[in-house]
């Protein structure tokens, strides 16, 4: 107990200082959101002393930017599902990391759900009301009770997902299913309920007709699967693009030696294996010498290039010391997918499916490298123990592909459908109908004796919503370029026709038939600003401490190297 005490103890200072080393573009972005975070923070200082009275929100209009927001996050954390299922449910190794990266997302949206929550109260002090046996919760009758367990519920199952499977990939080891796997099966039941109890929020106040209506759940979740994925999308190929390590014309005019003669491997060189791969001394002699045939031994130079993506070879390669890295080629750069080190093994799968390489493969510092042909690998993988560690390792790869993407595309594009759909049908209801309650409606989308201040956003929300989805409907949203375009159209379509187009209009006109119209204020906005940029901070943080977990480049292995912490941004 002890021992892993300190074992994860040691991780969490790695990570830590790992999350202070960048380039110069880390720390100019990290500088900034830094700055802004800072500025809200003096912005509601500002608010704490003087009261909500700072902010644009008063009695008749009393919930304003800080819920819109809220609203808006709520459907962003529960869009993490929207990864889950591919890979837990249908099976998409492709996805599996990118997983991660989703959940990741989820613990900075919902922990900045709990922050625009706690500046909308005008006494955030009191809340120790609703904490259990100190004050009453008043669980089940409050819908609020119910939203502060699945919001909480929800950030403690995705902590444990992605810290488990992050501490796992660092230990090196296959993380346990029963440990992790029906947690994942919970967050997927929860996700759909942290909105649906949102939207219970809103529909649930009989006294406001413009939120009563049973379609608001369905609309939330609509929304939250476009909006999020979209989100992941464009959140994935910035770290793409950042943790490029080299362009594609550099990998082709590097010297390839994997096809090089080498010496003849020995049974020296299986032993010098063993001691960095200790399931390799359960393998009998007779196997070994079997495994010989055809095997031969590397000595290679910082650079020299191994493997070469879309190529084809029968061998598989084993590091017996210093250090090769996996690179693959996308959209004219190079990115590392994993970090083999003395003991791992690499082009192992292209070898024994004969399949073309998926990337390449070069040597990081002078390296000896044992080549095995895919017959000798075999013989070798007979051994149940070295079987289960080598094809282990098989999935331990990076890999954010652009199949990956659109795959992501194909679930923004049907949700966005649905999404605007489900729009048309609530315009529909409001106006066609043409009672009473149709005030807030007209308000929102047309104006009401005069006012008018609502108008230009929704407009805007519809637009950039149709916008959005003929992008995606369209082929050409298949090219990454005109993607992000449509992910940005429906991020901020969404989170207008969610924030400003949903909650405003709710309290317009009071139930007394007055008008009484609602704006944020400056330091209402810099308090915004401040609570989005701390989230962004957050998840910096989190993709800077993960990344190279995943690209193998920090493990616990490499616990003594300097260098490991050093690695480039």
């Amino acid at each position: 107990m002890i021992s892993a005490a300190r074992n994860y103890g040691k991780f969490i200072w790695r990570c830590a200082r790992l999350a202070t080393v960048g380039d110069w573009r880390y720390y100019a972005w990290m500088g900034l959101l830094t700055v802004v975070t800072l500025i809200g923070l003096n912005a509601y200082c500002k608010q704490f002393v003087q009261g909500l009275m700072v902010t644009g929100m008063s009695d008749e209009v009393s919930w304003g930017v800080y819920i819109a927001n809220f609203t808006f996050l709520v459907g962003v954390a529960a869009a993490a599902v929207m990864m889950v299922i591919p890979v837990y449910i249908y099976d998409n190794e492709e996805m599996h990391d990118l997983v991660i990266f989703g959940e990741l997302l989820a613990v900075a949206a919902i922990i900045m759900c709990l922050l625009f929550v706690t500046v909308d109260l005008g006494r955030p002090d009191r809340f120790w009301h609703l904490i259990p046996f100190l004050g009453q919760m008043n669980f089940p009758n409050s819908m609020l009770s119910w939203d502060v367990i699945v919001l909480n519920g929800y950030l403690v199952l995705n902590v444990h997902i992605c810290g488990y499977l992050i501490y796992t990939r660092y230990q090196g080891r296959k993380p346990s299913k029963w440990f992790y796997i029906p947690f994942v099966f919970i967050a997927i039941v929860w996700a759909v309920s942290i909105h649906t109890v949102t939207a219970f929020l809103y529909v649930g106040l009989g006294g406001r007709p413009f939120w009563n209506s049973a379609i608001v759940g369905p609309r939330f979740l609509a929304s939250a699967f476009s909006a999020g994925p979209a989100l992941i999308i464009l959140a994935l190929q910035v770290v793409r693009r950042v943790t490029a390590s080299g362009t594609a014309a550099e990998m082709k005019s590097a010297l390839d030696v994997g096809a090089a003669p080498g010496r003849a491997a020995t049974l020296d060189d299986f032993d010098d294996l063993a001691r960095v791969l200790p399931e390799l001394v359960g393998v009998s002699l007779a196997d070994r010498t079997r495994a010989l045939a055809g095997a031969s031994v590397l000595d290679v130079a910082r650079g020299d290039l191994l493997l070469r993506q879309g190529s084809k070879s029968p061998n598989a390669f084993f590091v017996l010391s210093g250090r090769v890295v996996v690179k693959r080629e996308e959209s004219g750069r190079a990115r590392v997918t994993r970090t083999a080190e003395a003991g791992d093994q690499f082009g192992e799968v292209s070898a024994l499916q004969g399949t073309p390489r998926m990337a390449n493969a070069i040597a990081d510092q002078l390296s000896r490298i044992l080549r095995l042909p895919a017959d000798s690998l075999r013989i070798l993988l007979e051994n149940h123990e070295l079987d289960v560690v080598v094809r282990s390792r098989m999935s331990e790869r990076l890999m954010i592909t652009d199949h990956a993407l659109l795959t992501l595309r194909s679930i923004v594009q049907v949700s966005m459908i649905i999404n605007v759909f489900l729009l048309a049908n609530e315009v529909f209801k409001e106006f066609y109908s043409g009672n009473l309650h149709v005030a807030s409606s007209k308000y929102l989308f047309l104006g009401l004796h005069g006012h008018h201040a609502l108008v230009p956003w929704i407009w805007s929300a519809v637009a950039l919503n149709l916008i959005g989805m003929t992008l995606l409907i369209l082929p050409i949203s298949r090219s990454l370029k005109w993607l992000d375009v449509a992910c940005v159209c429906c991020i901020v379509g969404i989170w207008i026709e969610k924030g400003m187009g949903l909650v405003i209009p709710g309290f317009i006109p009071t139930p007394l038939g007055a008008i009484e119209e609602y704006m944020p204020s400056l330091n209402e906005t810099l308090v915004c600003f401040g609570i989005w940029a701390f989230g962004l901070l957050c998840y910096t943080i989190f993709l800077r401490m993960t990344v190279p977990i995943l690209q193998g480049r920090m493990t616990k292995a490499n616990e003594g190297r300097a260098e490991s912490i050093t690695i480039p941004a």
